[in-house]
């Protein structure tokens, strides 16, 4: 008897193991246990609290995707970030309810190590790469490429080591963010941020990132928003290195001709520290929009602090 409980519980104990270490696997070509990364998310187990792997081989899929909010403890990894391939059209003309790629609703999910293109033309309208609408997401290694808003963050997202390829507001939304090490791409003139986070936290915090453009771009705003609807964006730049295509004025305020914004203005959260050119060397905050504000020392260590951004959360590294 005590030989049949010992066997029991080891063979419950690699059950649980099993189920701890959850992996699926997603191949064009059949040799996985699905074809597409839809299939294989509808298929992972709903309101889990162990984490699912979905690992999806190199190949491009061509398939819209919806993580929905009961898919919690997900996680779609790629074989390959340049060579794992989600890429599909959508956009506001086609799909105004939802116009995103990509579309995460599941608390607690990590995207790593792929690539998602909406292959939405220049000039389609609002067409999001991904759109977050969830807390506790992270967005590793992965590269994101659109024209106009190529990433929509809602809720508490941590963002590292990412590309971000766009032109119009191609990051933007009501959450708070924080990016690591991440580098956005310019394809034309327009407007990196718009944040439309409110007064009691904090918007999109870009900590040693770069800022580059392809050669045909003269003109990318830092951030830009309407002082009268949303008072207090808040965006900050720590040590980030901007290309020459970033205005001296660096920010903008969009506002009616004559329209009065003394006091929106004056709520509205700008931030830089320690910006430098591409070569690393310091640019001259002079000219900056004087809305803005340059941080201290003090206060940028606070920014670079992901915890006290995240509002106590602290996203495990991979």
């Amino acid at each position: 008897m005590r030989r049949f409980s010992c066997l029991l519980l080891a063979v419950l104990a690699g059950f649980t193991a099993g189920a701890s270490a959850k992996i699926l696997t997603v191949a064009l070509d059949g040799s996985g246990d699905f074809k597409t990364v839809q299939a294989a998310i509808d298929a992972a187990p709903s309101d889990s609290a162990e984490r699912t792997t979905i690992l999806v081989r190199r190949g491009t899929y061509a398939e819209l995707v919806v993580v929905p909010r009961e898919k919690i403890h997900l996680t779609v990894r790629g074989e390959d970030r340049h060579g794992t391939i989600i890429a599909a059209t959508n956009n506001a003309k086609l799909n105004p309810r939802r116009r995103e790629m990509f579309s995460v609703e599941a608390d607690d999910f990590r995207l790593e190590n792929l690539t998602l293109h909406n292959t939405t033309p220049k000039g389609g309208t609002q067409a999001e790469a991904i759109r977050v609408k969830a807390d506790r997401v992270v967005l590793e290694r992965c590269d994101f490429k659109s024209f106009q808003d190529t990433l929509r963050l809602d809720g508490r997202v941590y963002v590292r080591e990412c590309y971000v390829e766009g032109d119009v507001d191609f990051v933007w939304g009501g959450g708070t963010v924080y990016f690591e090490r991440c580098e956005f791409k310019a394809v034309h003139n327009g407007y990196l941020v718009q944040a439309r986070n409110d007064a009691t936290v904090l918007g999109y915090v870009f900590v040693d990132c770069r800022l580059t453009a392809t050669p045909n771009v003269e003109r990318t705003v830092l951030a830009r928003i309407e002082p009268v609807r949303f008072p207090h964006s808040h965006v900050a730049f720590i040590n980030c290195a901007l290309g020459p295509h970033v205005p001296p004025a660096g920010w903008r305020l969009d506002k009616a001709p004559g329209a009065d914004v003394a006091g929106e203005v004056g709520q509205i959260r700008f931030e830089e520290y320690a910006s430098t050119d591409l070569a690393g060397n310091r640019l001259n905050p002079s000219a900056l929009l004087p809305a803005s504000r340059q941080l201290s020392a003090e206060a940028a260590a606070d920014r670079r602090s992901v915890g006290k951004v995240l509002r106590g959360w602290l996203p495990a590294m991979h």
